[in-house]
């Protein structure tokens, strides 16, 4: 196996244990360069590479656009920013959210495997659905090495088993054991083995942002919409794995999708909920109001409206309650 120059890492949710955990095992002369995408909220205060580095011997920072990669050093994404490598080179971008996300962990792992091909290796840590996935698809397929943090000790497992039903992955490790296996993969070729291809040229969804708005995505279009800017979905298929981007640029991969569409219908419930329950509640208004004046007829109209706007919003929050993710009332989420 060639020895491996970059390592590419992502998670979520529990992915910042995983990763302290990861770092703390590596030794300062790392023959290698590691870059981070955690999926964080834009209002994030931006301390993450301070609390990594105090983990780990590597000197840690954030991503800078068109820096070169150094060896023995930790690379993260910005807030609000994807982190994509180019070459030998960082690039640092606002392109559109993909599986929700920005940073997105798909964006960093493709670039680096089309960057790096068989020197390049990703690791899929600790997190909620499938972002991570298609990336690391893309550097199995492109010769690098898939490693992946055993689902049975991440905190949120997720991110983990969905790499694992989608790629045939080349270690899967817990995150203790992590810093061992880095150290025993990085390092240069030596003679013979494989050379690294041409850098990847610009292009990447991630990179060129809102310019794609002017191009139609690769694949077949669907009737489906994109849950962020409602535009037209198109469906493409590469290294095995299902994948819709609208022509704004947002990406999900089908599991992301499916649970942007179940948030959206569980929300539009709620909304349709609370317009019941507040329709029940004028017309129980409207009805005392019309007994007030006497006006038994329109008070018996009034009454029998009321009645059946409870009982269909009884039926509708019977519903949204026995379902499992109708535990409350909605809200936005971060992962």
């Amino acid at each position: 196996m060639p020895g491996i120059d970059l390592f590419v890492i992502g998670g979520s949710a529990g992915g910042l244990g995983a990763l302290l955990t990861l770092v703390r095992g590596l030794p300062a002369n790392l023959d290698a360069a590691l870059c981070v995408a955690l999926h964080t909220s834009p209002d994030s205060p931006g301390f993450l590479p301070h609390i990594v580095a105090r983990a780990t011997a590597l000197a840690c920072e954030y991503a800078r656009d068109g820096e070169t990669l150094r060896r023995g050093r930790i690379y993260c994404a910005p807030v609000d920013r994807h982190l994509l490598v180019e070459g030998d080179q960082l690039r640092v971008t606002r392109g559109p959210r993909e599986n929700g996300f920005r940073p997105a962990v798909d964006p960093l792992f493709r670039t680096a495997a089309r960057s790096f091909g068989p020197r390049a290796a990703a690791i899929v840590l600790s997190g909620s659905l499938g972002d991570g996935s298609y990336g690391l698809a893309v550097v199995k397929q492109l010769g690098g090495t898939a490693i992946v943090q055993d689902p049975e000790e991440a905190l949120i497992p997720s991110m983990p088993q969905s790499a694992l039903r989608s790629v045939e992955v080349n270690h899967v490790v817990a995150a203790g054991e992590m810093a061992e296996l880095i150290v025993r993969l990085a390092g240069k070729f030596s003679e013979g083995e494989p050379e690294m291809p041409p850098p990847a040229s610009s292009g990447d969804p991630a990179e060129r942002g809102t310019d794609l708005a002017i191009e139609t995505p690769p694949g077949q279009l669907t009737p489906l919409t994109c849950p962020e800017c409602g535009g037209p979905l198109w469906q493409h298929e590469e290294s095995r794995q299902l994948h819709f981007r609208c022509h704004v640029g947002h990406a999900y991969n089908a599991e992301s999708l499916v649970e942007y569409h179940s948030k959206h219908v569980e929300s539009a419930l709620w909304t349709a909920l609370r317009v019941l329950e507040e329709q029940a509640e004028l017309q129980s208004r409207m009805a005392a109001r019309a007994e007030g004046q006497q006006l038994a007829a329109a008070a018996k109209h009034f009454h029998r409206r009321a009645e059946d706007s409870k009982r269909q919003a009884a039926v509708l929050r019977g519903t949204l309650l026995a379902s499992p993710a109708g535990n409350g009332e909605p809200g936005q989420e971060t992962d």
